[in-house]
């Protein structure tokens, strides 16, 4: 059997499973990792199906698929639970990973998630990301730049379309866009218990906005806590890497077994 390709950091008792977005790769991350706390935390970043160090698995590109090969890795690696993260599109998948394996899911973090229920939108909207997935650059550079909130130089999401499409495929960039357009499980999701962290961009100007992820996350698990990635846009991977470390581990640390060494710690500043 082919598995998903992982980069594993950290060796941790606390497992930690990290998925990324439509218009990256694992590599989006690798910002974070100088600040991840290795020690307490054993991180591993996967590739999705046609993507990364996995751009060679064909298949359906289903976020059912994509939770069963989540699964298998995790399997093959020993894990019995665990924590989720996933950015965008594969914070759909990280919510289908938890709803068909509520016991073996300690926590989720859903960065700019894409919502169970999908993003449903009109035929020339999917039009418009066909062509973002196949071979539209200007279209997907300023698909970006709007993800950011129009904040930084062009060069940004030039090197981000530019690493996609040399990174991923056209096949599967245009199945997991069928995914999120076209794929609603939220009527399973309603009342799951797992604690979730879900995470919105200050400056993201696309349709993930903290009113949707109120309307559909807040409402659906009882235990989700929604909080603002300041000074960022989409990426906070990309943007504010420390930042976006700190809220992760703040909230791990809150659902862990075992006792966390390296704490986040808060510092009172005071005027003598």
């Amino acid at each position: 059997m082919e598995f998903i390709v992982h980069k594993q950091i950290g060796s941790g008792r606390e497992k930690v499973l990290v998925m990324h977005s439509w218009t990256t790769d694992s590599t989006s991350y690798d910002s974070m990792l100088p600040y991840l706390n290795s020690n307490d935390y054993t991180y591993a970043f996967v590739d999705l199906r046609g993507y990364g160090n996995s751009i060679g698995m064909e298949g359906t590109y289903s976020v059912e698929e994509a939770s069963s090969d989540a699964i298998h890795l995790v399997d093959l690696l020993g894990w019995n639970e665990f924590h989720l993260i996933g950015h965008s599109m594969s914070g759909m998948i990280v919510q289908k990973i938890a709803v068909n394996n509520p016991s073996r899911i300690k926590s989720v973090v859903a960065i700019t998630p894409v919502p169970a229920c999908g993003t449903p939108a009109p035929k020339e909207i999917i039009d418009f990301f066909k062509g973002i997935a196949t071979s539209d650059d200007e279209a997907a550079i300023g698909f970006v730049n709007t993800l950011i909130g129009n904040r930084f130089t062009e060069a940004f999401a030039k090197k981000m379309i530019a690493d996609i499409r040399q990174h991923s495929t056209s096949q599967a960039r245009l199945g997991y866009m069928h995914m999120f357009f076209h794929t609603d499980f939220s009527e399973s999701v309603k009342g799951l218990p797992t604690p979730m962290l879900v995470l919105f961009g200050e400056y993201d100007s696309g349709v993930l906005s903290e009113a949707l992820m109120s309307n559909t996350f807040l409402k659906w698990y009882p235990n989700a806590q929604l909080e603002r990635c300041k000074g960022s846009g989409h990426y906070p991977m990309i943007e504010t890497p420390m930042a976006l470390v700190t809220s992760i581990e703040k909230f791990l640390s809150l659902h862990s077994s075992a006792p966390i060494t390296g704490k986040i710690r808060e510092f009172a500043l005071s005027s003598k």
